[in-house]
């Protein structure tokens, strides 16, 4: 019996220092499911993602009830994610403690125009970035550049401007396919 017990002590060291290998700080490996849904795996753990609304046409159409959730103030992390079927167009929004964030990703190597008409886009707005640094991605250090923006006003005024973002800055049209997932953690 004692023997066993060691054995079930070393197996469980060795897997979790396996585990802390595998997963550096700030590392997630996200796969996703056939449903539509999403596993993410880091070192402070594992999280489910259920599949997103599914919006066939006329995504515009959709956003405001969940900008209206996302903006109930609580110290919950909240976080809406707005993109085309394909994932390649579309942003995301955060809130907590009532503060909201659009966050928008660019491949600035690559994406050099699009950074400026983000920054442009924001600065006639007279808002600064929150956060402004360069991610890996892929492997690739300072890969990702992230760029969150302090948004401020009622559910009316949020998604306007969520839209004119989507049409604007990510090339969505009103009447496009949208997947949109909502969470409150």
């Amino acid at each position: 019996m004692k023997i066993a017990l060691l054995v079930f002590v070393g197996v469980l060291v060795v897997a979790v220092v396996a585990y802390f290998l595998a997963f550096p700080p700030n590392t997630f490996i996200s796969f996703s499911k056939p449903s539509g849904g999403m596993v993410t795996f880091s070192r402070t753990g594992v999280s489910f993602e259920a599949a997103p609304d599914q919006y066939a046409t006329n995504g515009f159409d959709h956003i405001e009830p969940y900008i209206s959730r996302l903006l109930v103030p609580t110290n919950h992390f909240k976080f809406l994610q707005m993109f085309t079927p394909d994932g390649t167009r579309g942003f995301g929004l955060d809130a907590k403690d009532g503060v909201v964030n659009a966050g928008l990703t660019v491949e600035w190597r690559q994406e050099l125009q699009k950074e400026a008409a983000v920054r442009s886009f924001f600065s006639s707005l007279g808002v600064a970035p929150s956060r402004d640094y360069l991610a890996g991605n892929g492997g690739v250090p300072d890969a990702t550049r992230i760029l969150d923006y302090p948004v401020k006003g009622n559910t009316a005024e949020v998604t306007e401007l969520t839209k004119r973002i989507l049409k604007e800055l990510c090339g969505v049209s009103p009447t496009e396919a949208l997947d949109i997932r909502y969470s409150d953690k």
